[in-house]
């Protein structure tokens, strides 16, 4: 008895002395599992879908047929295309769509949240506002107005981060923000 006794001891010593080794971590197979699949099918079905709704509408991932902009749903729709930030008295795109309540995250760093999913704000100042979505593979897509949504950007070229893609006309990167699934009203 007092060998196995003296042998229990040994056994929970060197159980207690070896080394922790810290767990496996595999990465996720979705980095974005919060984010929508592209589904380009369904946003090009070059019928209503397609020609009434645009780059916020597919941003979003909201179909309202209304061709959506920042701030509609509010009555707060943005004024001015000056830039990201705007004169006082002004509404960006930006201050459009928080009041729609999409959340200003600039410090994403295109990391995707851990609700609802990632979007991109892009201006060509003084002419127009683009949208980008974050897709559950980590890969960026896009739906430029009434045409087709795309995974690629202007040069052809899959988009990892859209502050790096070719955006053409769109050349001041605004913000990331951050759509909540079911929180945010847009019109």
């Amino acid at each position: 008895m007092l060998s196995e006794m003296s042998q229990f001891k040994d056994i929970n010593d060197a159980i207690l002395a070896a080394p922790i080794i810290p767990p496996i971590v595999l990465p996720r197979i979705n980095p974005c599992q919060c984010a929508p699949v592209p589904d380009l099918a369904w946003w090009n079905d070059a019928g209503q879908r397609q020609f009434g709704n645009n780059c916020y509408n597919y941003a979003t991932n909201y179909r309202t047929d209304t061709f959506a902009q920042p701030g509609r749903a509010a009555a707060l729709q943005y004024t001015s295309l000056s830039g990201c930030t705007v004169a006082t008295g002004q509404r960006s795109a930006k201050m459009g769509a928080v009041s729609d309540a999409l959340i200003d995250t600039p410090l994403a760093n295109n990391k995707c949240p851990g609700t609802g999913h990632l979007v991109a704000l892009v201006i060509a100042p003084g002419i127009d506002y683009h949208w980008y979505r974050k897709g559950q593979n980590g890969r960026w897509s896009h739906k430029p107005g009434s045409t087709m949504a795309t995974l690629l950007d202007n040069a052809g070229n899959i988009i990892l981060d859209p502050r790096l893609a070719n955006r053409g006309m769109y050349t001041q990167f605004c913000t990331f923000m951050q759509v909540i699934h079911g929180h945010t009203k847009i019109k």
